[in-house]
């Protein structure tokens, strides 16, 4: 089975949704609020919850993956809802991370490329991610350098130093 094209917008919103999940599941005080189960905002569907309180343990699956879709999410989609509904999900979220939680903040990254002082997050738009080691760089910085990643560069250094003999001269 394959996955049913969606607009581009709902597909990020999803993959920046999955991408602050690993703040929340180590924050103590996102998991005593629940963040990863319902959020304060109008309901996306009439009825379904109590007024002012919408229920994402009903759509658990966008905190699971990107890609599946319920029957209701592809009629919300269809209606124009979904967007919405995920719009709100990502700013709840980056705001408990970004502003909200010093500890969801200090997990941020800072650009080792241009050591600017502002921190980045994976799920920022002007962000890009090392797809091999996870770290975080501005988008513009990332893609100008043209040598590899320098965490990616530290980690092969460290890992050849420990297969190294002790005391073996290096240029033998």
């Amino acid at each position: 089975m394959r996955p049913l094209p969606t607009p581009p917008c709902l597909q990020k919103l999803r993959q920046d949704i999955l991408l602050m999940k690993p703040y929340f599941l180590t924050c103590r005080e996102a998991m005593e609020a629940r963040l990863l189960l319902q959020w304060a905002g109008p309901s996306p569907v009439q009825g379904v919850t109590a007024a002012g309180t919408w229920q994402l343990q009903d759509r658990q699956h966008f905190v699971e993956n990107d890609e599946m879709y319920s029957v209701q999410d592809l009629l919300d989609v269809h209606a124009g809802r979904l967007g919405c509904s995920l719009t709100e999900i990502h700013t709840l979220f980056a705001k408990h991370i970004k502003l909200d939680c010093e500890r969801c903040q200090a997990k941020g990254f800072v650009c080792e490329l241009c050591r600017e002082g502002d921190v980045l997050f994976p799920f920022d738009s002007h962000t890009s991610v090392c797809t091999d080691c996870s770290a975080v760089f501005h988008r513009d910085c990332y893609y100008d350098n043209s040598t590899t990643c320098p965490k990616c560069a530290r980690l092969s250094l460290r890992k050849q130093s420990l297969f190294q003999e002790p005391g073996a001269d290096v240029e033998a």
